[in-house]
C-alpha cells in the first residue's frame, strides 16, 4: 500500500515525503540460548552441571554428565513461522589422572644414592591435557618413603595431582672399629689381636663390613688395621682406621749371675733397654713357701739375704717390657758363711798365699791362694774400710790386682790405704752360682799411689 504525506510548514516552503510501507513474512524472534554456572558461552568449558537457560520460548536445561559437544535447541513459533536456536554445550568436571615416570632405574636393592629426575604427564581426558609440571629432580633428603608429587591441568582447568614414594638414602654409614680384648700392658699387644668393623645406617641399613682383621705383627707403635661397610643403598663409607701398639718381642735377657756378699747372694744381670721392670722369684721361697717372689722392681741388682745356710735356692729373673713380654734366665745358688763384715780379727788361712798379712806395698799386689780340686773359677772380692771395691772370678789361683777399675757404676783406684780380700772356689759353670766354703781372707797396705 502506497500514500502520499504533505506537510505544510510554510507559505513558501512546501516538503513532500513519500512514505511507503511494505508488508512481507514475519517471523518470531529467535530465542538466545545462555549457561551458568561459569562461562555464558556454552561452548566454553565448563566444570560444574551446567544450565542452559533461554531469553524465551523454552525453559532451561541442565548438563550434569561430561560431553565433549551436547548440542542444546529451542524452537519459537507463531503464525509467521517457526525459528529454532541451538546452543553446544561442552563439559568436563573430572581432573585429569597424573602419570609419573622415574628416568632411571635404582641403584642397590631397590634404593637410589644419587639424584634422581622425574617427568609428569597426564591423561587426555575428555578436554585433553594444557600443561603438567616441569621435570622434578630429587636429591634428599634421605627417607625410606622419598616422595615426589606433580599436576596436570586439563583443557577446562582442572587439576589432577598425583605421586610417587621410593627409598633414597645418599649418606654413606658411619664405622667403628673394635678390638675382640683390651691391650696386655700399658695400652700395649703382645699377642695376636682381631679388630672387628661394625657399621651404622639409620635410613637403609647397613649391607655388610670388612671382615675382622687380625694383626699379629710387625712389631709397630702405631700398627693401623683399616675396615669400612657398605649400607644397602651401595654407599660406602670412609676407611675407619684403628691404631694398637703392638710388641711380641720380647727384651734381652743375659750375664745373670750370682755372687756371695757380705749381706747373703748377690743377684746381676744385663738386660736391653726395653727391659723397664724384673722379678725374682725363688725355691724353696720364704717361710717355708714353695716358691716367693723375693723382689720385684726396676733395679737391675738385687741381694737376698733372707738365706739358710746350706740350701741350695733356685732363682728365676725375669725382665719384662712395655708391653709385658718377658724373658726369663734362672740358676742356682747354695746359701754358705758369707763375709758379714771384714774384720781384723779375720785370721789368714794356709790356703793364702800372698802376698803376707799386713804386706806394705807401693805397687798392686798379685794375689795367690793354693788351687782347690775341682774348681773351675773362683771369686775374689777386695774391701776398703768395711766396703767392697771389687769383685772378681779368676779361673786361675792367682789374681793381678790392677791400679784402676770400676765397680757397681764408680770408678776406683788403688790408693794408699788398708785393703782386706777374700777368695772362694766356685764349682761347675759361673751360672750355676755353686761356691765352696771360704778359702780365706788377708789384709795389705798399699802406701803408695
Amino acid at each position: 500500500m502506497r500514500g502520499r504525506l504533505v506537510l505544510l510548514l510554510a507559505p513558501t516552503a512546501l516538503l513532500v515525503l513519500s512514505l511507503t510501507t511494505a508488508t512481507s513474512n514475519a517471523f518470531p524472534t529467535a530465542p538466545r540460548g545462555a549457561c551458568s554456572p561459569g562461562p555464558a558461552n556454552c561452548s566454553e568449558w565448563h566444570r560444574e552441571p551446567v544450565t542452559v537457560s533461554w531469553s524465551h520460548g523454552c525453559g532451561p536445561t541442565t548438563i550434569s554428565e561430561d560431553t565433549g559437544g551436547t548440542s542444546v535447541s529451542c524452537q519459537v513459533s507463531d503464525p509467521e513461522g517457526t525459528v529454532t536456536s541451538t546452543v553446544n554445550v561442552r563439559k568436563d568436571g573430572s581432573p585429569p589422572g597424573v602419570r609419573i615416570e622415574v628416568q632411571r632405574g635404582p641403584d642397590n636393592d631397590g634404593w637410589y644414592n644419587h639424584a634422581v629426575q622425574f617427568q609428569f604427564s597426564g591423561d587426555e581426558g575428555i578436554s585433553g591435557i594444557a600443561s603438567c609440571s616441569p621435570t622434578a629432580t630429587y636429591s634428599g633428603p634421605d627417607s625410606g618413603t622419598a616422595t615426589v608429587s606433580g599436576t596436570c591441568t586439563d583443557g577446562a582447568g582442572n587439576v589432577g595431582s598425583g605421586s610417587v614414594r621410593f627409598p633414597y638414602d645418599a649418606t654413606a654409614p658411619t664405622v667403628d672399629g673394635k678390638a675382640d680384648r683390651g691391650p696386655d700392658a700399658n695400652g700395649w699387644y703382645n699377642r695376636a689381636v682381631t679388630v672387628t668393623f661394625a657399621g651404622t645406617d639409620p635410613v637403609s641399613g647397613v649391607h655388610i663390613c670388612t671382615a675382622p682383621v687380625a694383626y699379629g705383627g710387625p712389631d709397630s707403635q702405631k700398627a693401623s688395621l683399616g675396615g669400612k661397610c657398605q649400607d644397602k643403598a651401595a654407599n660406602w663409607s670412609e676407611l675407619k682406621s684403628v691404631e694398637l701398639s703392638y710388641d711380641a718381642t720380647p727384651p734381652r735377657l743375659k750375664r745373670v749371675h750370682a755372687e756371695i756378699s757380705r749381706r747373703g747372694i748377690s743377684l746381676k744381670w744385663i738386660a736391653s733397654k726395653d727391659a723397664l721392670s724384673f722379678t725374682i722369684v725363688r725355691r724353696p721361697g720364704l717361710r717355708k713357701k714353695k716358691v716367693s717372689t723375693v723382689y720385684s722392681g726396676k733395679a737391675r741388682a738385687f741381694i737376698d739375704g733372707r738365706l739358710q745356710e746350706g740350701v741350695k735356692y733356685r732363682y728365676t729373673v725375669t725382665a719384662f717390657d712395655q708391653a709385658g713380654n718377658g724373658a726369663a734366665r734362672g740358676l742356682r745358688a747354695k746359701a754358705v758363711q758369707t763375709v758379714s763384715r771384714p774384720t781384723r780379727a779375720a785370721r789368714p788361712t794356709a790356703a793364702l798365699r800372698g802376698p803376707a798379712p799386713g804386706a806394705r806395698l807401693e805397687a798392686p799386689p798379685v794375689l795367690r791362694w793354693s788351687p782347690v780340686s775341682k774348681a773351675t773359677y773362683y771369686n775374689v772380692q777386695l774391701f776398703r774400710d768395711g766396703k767392697k771395691i771389687l769383685t772378681l772370678w779368676p779361673t786361675a789361683s792367682t789374681l793381678q790386682v790392677p791400679s784402676s777399675w770400676r765397680f757397681a757404676g764408680a770408678a776406683f783406684k788403688l790408693t794408699p790405704g788398708v785393703y782386706r780380700w777374700y777368695v772362694w772356689p766356685g764349682f761347675g759353670p759361673r751360672s750355676a752360682s755353686r761356691y765352696g766354703k771360704l778359702l780365706g781372707t788377708r789384709s795389705f797396705v798399699v802406701v803408695r799411689g
